[in-house]
């Protein structure tokens, strides 16, 4: 072992990191060599004087019992695809406020490429765009979307077969219907079922059922292996829709400066 070698070995050594054999040689080099064997106790009385200085803090047990708890929720942790989001717990409940059509992708496709990933069921309820044009747009990203069509993985719906099963819409039905089909997914082998939907569809006399829909939503999801995004086309939302958007959902999207960014609840 040479002079060079002690230099880049000397942290692992002073702390206890080195590999038995590795720390017999190390220490003959030091019986014989004056220099090094200074170096390395110079590099211990800065070490332990770097510790006497630094000041200990106590972590509050409070926090210690939260750490362990997020931890063993580790399993409920999703990836969401979204870059400005990254993990969420099941049960989130996510809406996008868009200006173009094409926006819409931008979102929903990273989102249901992970979700399909990781071994979920995926439900697109297309609008704005049709259903041949979104899964043109996951095939961009995933070649093999296909095989994911043909199992039912991935299924891509028009509102009307989704939200207007009986030519109106209702909150209950689609309620029902998301719950049965999030248990469907679980039956099935999957992880959970993870939803996105676009409401450029609704119109003014449906607007206040939708968002009880949506307040409803929020407590239905809370216990169930579900992820669901909801995209608003923003130039066609009003200040109060607006709102009520941001009110009943816990997270909100919106694009600025080129990039999607979450919004607080009083942007």
């Amino acid at each position: 072992m040479e002079c060079k070698d002690i230099c880049n070995l000397g942290c692992a050594y002073l702390d206890n990191e080195m590999e038995p054999e590795t720390k017999e040689f190390f220490e003959r080099h030091l019986a014989s060599c004056d220099g090094c064997r200074k170096e390395i106790e110079a590099c211990r009385f800065v070490k332990i004087l770097i510790q006497e200085r630094i000041p200990r803090v106590k972590v509050p047990d409070v926090l210690k019992i939260k750490v362990m708890m997020e931890l063993a929720r580790a399993e409920e942790y999703r990836e969401t695809g979204i870059d400005v989001i990254d993990l969420l717990l099941w049960g989130s409940h996510i809406a996008q406020l868009y200006d173009g059509r094409d926006e819409i992708s931008e979102v929903v496709v990273p989102y249901m490429t992970k979700g399909l990933e990781q071994n979920e069921r995926c439900l697109w309820i297309v609008s704005d765009i049709s259903e041949i044009e979104a899964r043109d747009a996951i095939v961009n990203v995933l070649p093999n979307v296909e095989s994911y069509l043909d199992n039912r993985q991935l299924e891509i719906l028009s509102y009307e077969d989704w939200y207007l099963v009986d030519g109106h819409f209702d909150g209950k039905l689609v309620l029902n219907a998301a719950s049965e089909k999030c248990q469907d997914a679980i039956s099935h082998g999957y992880s959970g079922l993870r939803v996105a939907g676009s409401t450029c569809w609704l119109d003014r006399n449906d607007w206040n059922s939708f968002i009880d829909y949506e307040k409803s939503m929020n407590n239905a999801m809370s216990d169930k292996k579900l992820l669901a995004v909801c995209s608003y086309n923003q130039r066609s939302c009003a200040k109060d829709k607006i709102s009520d958007v941001v009110n009943t959902h816990k997270y909100v999207l919106c694009k600025s400066d080129h990039f999607w960014k979450l919004k607080s609840p009083d942007f």
